[in-house]
C-alpha cells in the first residue's frame, strides 16, 4: 500500500508541475482544451504515458452502456485529470471527479483551474475510497 500511495504522490507531484509550467507559459483564461494540450505535451515529454478522452462504459442492469463517461486525461493508467478554465471550481467539479473514479476504478482524480493567478490552489486532490485500478 505504501509503494501505490509513493507512487500516486510522485504523479500529483509530476502534474502539478506540469500545470505550473504550462500556467506559468501561456497565463490564464484561455479556453480549457488548450491548456489539456499543452498538459499532455508536458507530461509525455516527462516520459508519463497519457491517454485523453477514455470512453468508460456504465454497466446498468443487464446492459453495458457504452457512452458512459469520458475521462478527459488519464496518466500513467492511475490518475485522472480534468482540466478547467472557469472562475472558481466548485464542489459540483469535484463532484463531476469522484463519479469518474468511481466508475473508472482509479484511485486518484485531479482537478485543476487555469483561470487563476496561481495553479497553487487551484488543483483538488480526490481520493477513491474503493479503487480498482
Amino acid at each position: 500500500m505504501e509503494d501505490r500511495t509513493q507512487q500516486l504522490n510522485w504523479l500529483f507531484q509530476q502534474i502539478f508541475q506540469a500545470c505550473d509550467a504550462v500556467h506559468g507559459a501561456l497565463g490564464r483564461s484561455l479556453p480549457a482544451a488548450t491548456y489539456k494540450a499543452c498538459v499532455v505535451h508536458e507530461l509525455e515529454s516527462n516520459g508519463l504515458k497519457v491517454q485523453t478522452d477514455v470512453n468508460v462504459p456504465i454497466v446498468y442492469g443487464d446492459a453495458r452502456v457504452e457512452d458512459g463517461i469520458t475521462i478527459p486525461l488519464i496518466a500513467n493508467g492511475l490518475v485522472a485529470v480534468a482540466v478547467y478554465s472557469v472562475e472558481n471550481l466548485t464542489q459540483f467539479h469535484d463532484q463531476e471527479m469522484q463519479a469518474i473514479l468511481r466508475v473508472s476504478g482509479l484511485p486518484l482524480g485531479i482537478t485543476v483551474n487555469f483561470s487563476v493567478p496561481s495553479i497553487r490552489g487551484a488543483m483538488h486532490r480526490i481520493m477513491n475510497p474503493q479503487p480498482r485500478v
